[in-house]
Formats: C-alpha cells, structure tokens, sequence
C-alpha cells in the first residue's frame, strides 16, 4: 500500500473530483492493490484502487487509476501538508 501524505485536489479524467457527501474539494490519499484472482482468471494484473479520504467528512471514494502509457487518469493537485 502506498500513502502520498498531504492534502490534494483531485482531477479524474479532466474533471475536479468533489466529494459525494459534502461537496469538499480537498483529499487525503492512501494506493490500494486488490487481487482478481476469483473474479477474472484472464487478467493476471492486480486492481490499483487510489482510496480518496475526504478532509471534511471522512468520506472514502475509490477511482480505478488506468495508465495510457505514461499517463494516468487520475491527476493529484496538492494544497497543504
């Protein structure tokens, strides 16, 4: 599991990620890996999951992070330690 520490604004496939509860813009991030073992015997690959904390109301969102070579669809914004 891999943690960035910091508070972010998030952007998913170009657009500014709120949170689904309050509305809040700023995130706590923390990388989570899932075997798909049970669910798909073609994709050898683990699920990268980025959980998204929210500052204000502790709401936990999960967005699949996909790569198109170098680039991600997710893109971290920092705003404060």
């Amino acid at each position: 599991m891999v943690r960035r520490r910091g508070l972010y604004e998030i952007e998913v496939i170009g657009i500014k990620l709120s949170c689904t509860f309050c509305g809040g813009f700023t995130f706590r991030h923390r990388e989570v890996y899932l075997e798909l073992d049970s669910v798909s015997e073609d994709n050898p690959d683990p699920l990268t999951l980025q959980s998204l904390i929210c500052e204000h109301c502790s709401t936990t969102q999960l967005v699949q992070e996909q790569l198109n070579g170098d680039e991600t669809n997710i893109v971290y914004i920092e705003v404060g330690p």
